[in-house]
């Protein structure tokens, strides 16, 4: 059950309106204002459906979805985490492709697409975005979250998976950052795949994010040594605690008021995006 359950964000707020993390509860607008411009009973596919946390947002507020990722047993279980609408309108899609899972769409349209933290852990994420812009109606939205490769997370994962390459330690597929790209570069990747670029923000405080790597990287390092020794260590549970900690509300406070200098060191990008002009 615990292999099932891999990034279970069941009982988080969906990332349509914000997310909890690093010991602040971060909300945004960005989709949620793009949301009512889309006609109730829309249909919308959640690229990378994980938890389903999106999709049953999107269920709720009226859409017919379609949840896309690599394992159905995975998608089954969290479907039956979630009290569904009687009326809802939803189905799965799986397949370890996902170029495949999406032909498997058909010659149906779709007015909005989320894809939210999929890009990093693929290695060409152009030809993915291409391939979604292919099942966008006229006027259809794309809403895409990507991290910023300039911060110590992304640095440490980059670093964490060159070592698993040279040693051959194994990596669960699918969850390894392939890609560590800036704002700029994610803007550039975009352009490529012909999509135009309505809305960015940068959300994930630089002093919460730096603050929360300098606790659980050194930790998540040290669980790992800890197994290794016969010594089972929750050093996740242990760094999630401490970030939560009181110093959250100070790293916020110093993030609020540094946002305009020190935003392109923001953890997440935030976009939304549409189909270039012919």
């Amino acid at each position: 059950m615990d292999e099932v359950l891999t990034f279970d964000r069941t009982d988080d707020v969906s990332k349509l309106e914000g997310c909890n993390t690093r010991g602040v509860e971060y909300r945004w607008d960005i989709f949620t204002k793009r949301l009512d411009t889309i006609p109730s009973g829309s249909h919308a596919i959640d690229f990378g459906a994980g938890s389903l946390r999106e999709s049953f947002d999107l269920v709720r507020r009226g859409f017919n979805v379609t949840s896309i990722d690599t394992d159905g047993d995975t998608l089954s279980t969290y479907k039956e985490m979630y009290n569904w609408p009687a009326n809802a309108a939803h189905e799965i899609i799986a397949n370890h492709d996902p170029l495949v899972a999406l032909s498997e769409l058909g010659d149906h349209k779709y007015s909005l697409i989320t894809c939210f933290d999929v890009l990093e852990h693929l290695s060409d994420p152009v030809s993915v975005l291409k391939e979604l812009s292919e099942y966008m109606d006229d006027g259809a939205l794309l809403f895409i979250t990507v991290p910023n490769g300039r911060t110590l997370f992304e640095l440490a994962f980059r670093l964490d998976l060159t070592i698993a390459r040279a040693t051959k330690r194994p990596l669960r597929p699918g969850e390894p950052h392939l890609q560590r790209n800036s704002p700029g570069r994610w803007r550039r990747l975009i352009s490529e795949a012909g999509l135009l670029v309505l809305d960015h923000e940068m959300q994930i405080g630089f002093f919460a994010n730096t603050s929360a790597a300098l606790i659980q990287l050194p930790l998540a390092f040290g669980g790992r040594v800890a197994r290794k020794l016969g010594f089972n260590i929750n050093a996740l549970e242990l760094s999630k605690r401490i970030c939560n900690g009181p110093q959250a509300s100070v790293m916020d406070f110093l993030d609020r008021h540094t946002k305009p200098i020190l935003s392109g060191l923001y953890g997440w990008n935030l976009f939304v995006l549409a189909k270039a002009p012919a």
